[in-house]
């Protein structure tokens, strides 16, 4: 029992750290969240399924899943919340985490195996970051592993049952992300199938699977009132363009999607489990000729997507989530056999994660935050508690052994604790004046495309619309036409100019660049961080003389 009892506690953790401010506004998320809540939104809202309805410049970026789970999820936009369109995907990540946990079970037969697998999993940031928010990439990660599991792991090599299950899942993961999710999942099966010597003879099989994906895919256009726009749109601007970007041999040295920055994208996912990652990749190959058959399949399916997402002249390491299932059984059949040692070098990044949050908190408290409204004492206790933990962990390596996955999940918890008054009545306008911002347009900064959108949640009942923000005289003439105006300033700057503030709330910048998240983590500049978002309106003097 006193085994079994960390493992429950990290279980319970997980359900925790998914579960905590799911319909909060600063949860890890990416910025495709807001477009496709938009798309979805407007899709309901037209009543159709289908075409898919887009502000100008978002035409058609993603297969139509994703949006329909997103109409059903929200009653067809009748209950608008972001915690009814997340929770679907956070089930959708829990179903992967499952999958994970049975085939560990069926390749190693011991329970304790196939939960350290799924928690594994589970304990990845990407899993965290990208199984949460409303976006696309755990629906994708389901199917196209699932795809991949079926058909290789598989118990009757002659039924062709599995292959057409195999199909169906491959079908849903393109009807969720892109066609082209047939090459990496359709080369990883080819490779396996050589390896055990069955290509020619199962090739119509594989042949089945493939035609099976790019069958769901095509239901998009083909029940599309626009097929052509779907083609044109889609297939070529969103997919086959991204095979070259810019000048493709400068790109693959330097610049956002370099080769180095896209092949260290897999410890990236990992997240606190990147070290445990590379030293599993790494004994992996040094020892791939003892290797299990189902372990050298892993590691086929790992880099198939490897290789295929390199070609692209846009390359991005979440390209690559499809793959942590995989990584995460790898990790979770060898996690009781590291050495002692290695469990200490592992616990070091949670360590150095949890003691930076614990002054920079403490910094947002002191200079942003006075108390009421702002930190409380078991806010500072719980990250207090959370760095003597790491420390443990890092001074006795045995606890590591089977508390690590239960620090990673405490060290998620810890974020929603950190930003715990931002999501609460600092991190949002006054209700009495949201009322009088009913049925008025409000505009808001969006350097993003759809950035604005997440504030109908802010704003309910207001008609929200995006300003570009790099236009240095928007908001001034934006304030004479007597509209109302979202604007961004550094905590405690006053307001100049003939305006009057209406509302007021604190809110957390994003997209910082790495140089500016070092000078918040080190340096404490949290006007990098922490900003006043102020609703401002011009002042209505009355006219004192005749002309």
């Amino acid at each position: 029992m006193s085994e079994r009892l960390p493992w429950a506690a990290a279980v319970a953790l997980a359900f925790a750290a998914y579960a905590i401010s799911l319909g909060g506004f600063y949860i890890p998320h990416i910025g495709d969240e807001a477009p496709y809540i938009e798309i979805t939104r407007l899709t309901a809202e037209s009543g159709r399924w289908l075409p898919l309805k887009t502000p100008p410049g978002l035409e058609n970026t993603k297969p139509p899943l994703l949006f329909w789970l997103g109409i059903v999820s929200s009653n067809w936009g009748r209950d608008w919340t972001l915690l009814r369109l997340r929770l679907p995907i956070v089930a959708v990540t829990f179903l992967t985490a499952f999958a994970v946990g049975w085939l560990t079970l069926r390749l190693r037969g011991e329970p304790k195996h196939a939960v350290i697998s799924a928690l594994t999993f589970l304990s990845f940031y990407s899993s965290f970051q990208y199984g949460r928010p409303f976006l696309t990439n755990l629906p994708e990660t389901l199917g196209a592993f699932s795809s991949f599991a079926l058909v290789v792991f598989r118990g009757d090599r002659e039924s062709v049952f599995p292959w057409i299950l195999s199909g169906l899942a491959l079908a849903t993961a393109c009807l969720s992300k892109s066609f082209a999710l047939v090459v990496p999942v359709g080369l990883a099966l080819a490779v396996c199938l050589s390896m055990e010597g069955r290509l020619r003879h199962d090739f119509w099989r594989l042949l089945l699977v493939v035609g099976m994906g790019l069958g769901g895919f095509s239901l998009w256009p083909l029940l599309d009132p626009d097929p052509a726009a779907v083609v044109k749109q889609f297939v070529v601007g969103e997919n086959l363009q991204k095979l070259s970007s810019g000048d493709y041999w400068t790109g693959l040295f330097q610049g956002p999607y370099a080769l180095h920055l896209f092949w260290l994208g897999p410890f990236a996912n990992a997240g606190l489990f990147a070290l445990p990652v590379a030293v599993v990749l790494f004994d992996c190959f040094r020892n791939r000729a003892r290797i299990s058959f189902e372990e050298r399949a892993l590691l086929v399916f790992f880099l198939a997507f490897l290789f295929v997402y390199t070609i692209p002249g846009q390359r991005q390491g979440n390209y690559l989530i499809p793959t942590t299932p995989a990584l995460a059984i790898l990790v979770g059949l060898r996690w009781l056999d590291f050495r002692p040692s290695g469990y200490r070098w592992f616990s070091l990044p949670g360590l150095a994660l949890a003691a930076a949050l614990l002054p920079l908190v403490l910094a947002i408290r002191r200079d942003v935050l006075p108390e009421p409204g702002g930190y409380g004492f078991w806010h500072i206790a719980f990250l207090v508690l959370l760095v003597a933990l790491w420390s443990a962990s890092f001074l006795v390596p045995a606890l590591a052994r089977q508390g690590f996955h239960a620090l990673v999940f405490l060290t998620f918890v810890s974020i929603a604790v950190g930003l715990a008054p931002f999501e609460g009545p600092r991190g949002r306008f006054d209700p009495a004046r949201v009322q009088l911002m009913r049925r008025r347009t409000v505009l808001v900064p969006s350097e993003f495309v759809s950035r604005y959108e997440r504030h109908r949640f802010l704003l309910p009942g207001a008609r929200v619309r995006g300003y570009d923000p790099a236009d240095a005289d928007a908001v001034s003439r934006l304030l004479e036409q007597g509209r109302l105006v979202v604007v961004h300033r550094p905590v405690g700057t006053e307001v100049e100019g003939p305006y009057r503030v209406v509302a007021r709330r604190l809110d957390l910048r994003s997209r910082q660049s790495l140089r500016e998240i070092a000078r918040i983590v080190f340096e404490h500049d949290l006007d990098l961080l922490v900003r006043e978002e102020l609703i401002l309106r011009r002042y209505r003097f009355p006219r004192l003389i005749k002309r």
